[in-house]
């Protein structure tokens, strides 16, 4: 019983926690707050933040028209964009093969189950489709972890990044912070790795047990 009452509660944790960190993953990637940049006023723009993510900016609101008419505009980037640094092309790759893993290590912990219940597969070869899935969500984890530290290394140094003139943003910052999807990433990273923990180890310490999800 105690060993059965451990296995419920390792799949139980790391169902709940993969399936959060896979939903987080997929937000991370869209979200337009990986840097805030505080710029001074200037002849486009009101002094004010500019969200800066990976796919997407947002501006500031512009000087034309009184203050209710100010419109937040965005640009979307596309992957080839040369003024890209390479942190930020890294972490398109990254985050959206980290989606991907997040989600195949949850398609396998759904086959588990559906497995044990059908007898498809032996034993042996469903707690491997279990640990796959551990394993899956771990390289998730990591793949979602590099970026979002690099991106806060990059943040705490004050690096700039060299967008083009069209912009109309100065070169320079005056200060930058970092960003909700910064959080948001360090959450998903750990839930995935703790969800990867807990199913390698339900399947490596109860190699007969497997509770249907």
């Amino acid at each position: 019983m105690p060993l059965k009452f451990l296995t419920a509660v390792l799949q139980l944790i790391g169902f709940a926690t993969g399936c959060a960190g896979c939903f987080l993953s997929m937000v991370v990637i869209k979200h337009p707050e990986w840097k805030l940049w505080i710029i001074d006023k200037t002849d486009m723009y009101k002094a004010g933040i500019t969200r800066i993510g990976i796919w997407k900016i947002c501006f500031p609101p512009n000087l034309k028209g009184a203050e209710e008419y100010s419109v937040l505009c965005c640009h979307n980037f596309a992957f080839f964009d040369k003024f890209f640094p390479v942190e930020m092309k890294v972490a398109q790759i990254l985050t959206t093969v980290a989606s991907v893993l997040a989600f195949l290590g949850l398609v396998f912990l759904f086959l588990t189950p559906w497995n044990i219940f059908f007898r498809n597969l032996t034993r042996k070869k469903t707690r491997w489709l279990l640990i796959s899935g551990g394993i899956l969500y771990l390289l998730a984890g990591i793949c979602i972890l590099v970026p979002i530290s690099w991106s806060v290394h990059s943040v705490s140094t004050n690096k700039s990044i060299p967008f083009p003139s069209s912009f109309s943003l100065p070169l320079m910052p005056i200060e930058q912070r970092n960003g909700d999807a910064i959080y948001l990433g360090f959450m998903s990273g750990i839930l995935l790795l703790a969800s990867g923990i807990c199913i390698i180890l339900q399947g490596v310490i109860s190699p007969r047990i497997i509770i249907p999800i």
